[in-house]
């Protein structure tokens, strides 16, 4: 009789086990499928709202549930990272970071965030400017003054 119980817990057991894995498993693969739609095939909408859009050659470095990052070659001028943020399946925002040329030898950065409000058409824009450790938020026409000094353009979008 004793023998029967022990049995029992450890089928109970191995059956919640594998319950509690292929829920894990489904749940990772509907995150991933929804974080997928905001990747390459997003650049249609991303180019409509005037958003920098994914360049095609880039990978994905890191993903969360929440977080997807990508990136190309970090260590020339340009279009160096975007990461996009999840909440479920609806994408909350986007950061597009821009590496220019150093500037008495300290890196300089130019990040642009852009939050999509759930009922707005448009999302909001924030972009900041880095030199070394110091960081500044900067209007929409300096950042586009210090693309164009470098002579980048926003993969496929205008700002």
């Amino acid at each position: 009789m004793k023998k029967k119980y022990i049995i029992s817990i450890y089928v109970g057991l191995v059956s919640i086990s594998i319950l509690v894995y292929i829920g894990f498993v489904a749940y990772s693969f509907i995150v991933k499928q929804c974080q997928n739609k905001y990747g390459l095939s997003y650049n249609n909408k991303r180019k409509e709202l005037g958003i920098t859009l994914l360049p095609p050659d880039w990978s994905v470095k890191e993903r969360s549930k929440n977080f997807v990052g990508w990136s190309g070659n970090e260590k020339n001028v340009g279009h160096k990272r975007k990461a996009i943020t999840f909440s479920g399946c609806n994408i909350e925002g986007e950061l597009d970071v821009f590496r220019l040329r150093n500037e008495n030898g300290k890196e300089r950065l130019l990040e642009i965030q852009y939050s999509y409000p759930q009922k707005a058409k448009s999302p909001a824009v924030i972009y900041t400017y880095q030199v070394g450790h110091y960081a500044k938020l900067i209007s929409k026409i300096t950042a586009d003054s210090l693309l164009n000094a470098e002579n980048i353009t926003p993969y496929g979008a205008s700002l």
